[in-house]
């Protein structure tokens, strides 16, 4: 049977956002993947260079922000869930600052391991005027060598009996191995633990079995192994349970941007469309990270998939507002959710 949104707002009453909002306090996380720190410089434009046609930001500030898994991390703390990372940084000056900035938001650093052969990835962003002038990336993209996962998989190995539920963050850097996703979906599954997967298109072969997948319409299409193309409702809904069927998930919650969201449940046979509730669109990034990261956490707290679903949608729709990666607090969803 399949619903549209509105017949389920009537449920999130006040009463019971405030209560899935609280049992994220009790609730303990793993995030597993590739970790980066996202590197601003602020500023603004008034002239051209004269060695080329670009222009010359004159930079005002300069910050920092955990990002990729740690940015995951980093939402799941914000919203009072104890969280733990399993990643990989350099062994370098970066990978201390990462230390340090995970410390700073209570996130304990025992999974985090030095790798003496490749860098901390760093992105940098240089802002204009709250434009995107120019991107630049400083990193190392190769599979972790087998010493690099066994250290993962003992630090995974550690933490997992105490958790609720897991995410997989795979930006394709190489510290989600298949090695890596194969042993952490089979633990999730032989404990019963919710385990999320935001995918990249070169693992998608072992994404099946896992509790939910997070992909874009464009990883959707490279999960159904079909060209991308703009898609009706209807063709959307055929895409995600063809997903749904071809990698035995429980569920798929499919972003699609300013159309906002689609959420298929295997067990009902449920498909729900959550409308985008973004008023303006600043800047994408982190986007998904919040989305998996709110949907997961309260999933895991047990929140139906409804309910997990509306409420990230509000999440996505405070972050994508804002410039740069940024996490939303239990406050600013539940004001959002019951605008």
């Amino acid at each position: 049977m399949e619903f549209s949104v509105a017949m389920h707002d009537a449920s999130l009453t006040p009463q019971r956002i405030d209560h899935l909002l609280s049992a994220l306090e009790s609730t303990t996380m793993i995030v597993a993947g590739d970790t980066m720190i996202d590197e601003y410089f602020w500023g603004d434009v008034q002239r051209i260079s004269p060695e080329a046609p670009v222009p010359v930001v004159e930079v005002e500030s300069v910050s920092r922000r955990l990002g990729g898994a740690a940015n995951v991390v980093q939402n799941l703390a914000r919203l009072g869930v104890h969280a733990q990372l399993i990643s990989l940084c350099g062994d370098d000056a970066n990978g201390t600052e990462l230390a340090r900035m995970l410390d700073g938001i209570g996130c304990g650093t025992g999974g985090l391991f030095r790798s003496t052969t490749r860098p901390t990835t760093i992105k940098t962003r240089i802002i204009a005027r709250h434009q995107q002038v120019v991107r630049a990336d400083r990193e190392m993209i190769r599979d972790c060598d087998d010493i690099e996962s066994s250290e993962l998989l003992e630090g995974f190995n550690t933490y997992i009996a105490d958790s609720d539920g897991v995410i997989l963050s795979d930006y394709g850097k190489g510290v989600v191995s298949p090695l890596l996703i194969s042993s952490i979906v089979d633990a999730c599954i032989t404990r019963k633990k919710f385990v999320a997967i935001d995918p990249k298109d070169r693992h998608i072969h072992l994404y099946k079995n896992v509790s939910v997948i997070t992909p874009n319409l464009k990883e959707a299409h490279i999960l159904a192994g079909v060209p991308f193309r703009h898609c009706s409702d209807e063709e959307i809904k055929n895409l995600g349970w063809h997903i749904v069927e071809s990698y035995n998930l429980q569920y798929l919650l499919v972003t699609l941007s300013e159309r906002g969201m689609a959420l298929f449940s295997a067990a009902d046979h449920l498909f729900i469309h959550l409308p985008t509730v973004a008023q303006k669109v600043f800047d994408v990034t982190g986007a998904g990270d919040t989305v998996i990261t709110v949907f997961t956490a309260l999933m895991a707290a047990g929140a139906e998939p409804y309910e997990a679903a509306f409420i990230a949608n509000h999440a996505a729709g405070i972050t994508v507002a804002q410039l740069g990666t940024v996490s939303v607090s239990p406050q600013e969803l539940r004001d959002a959710c019951l605008k």
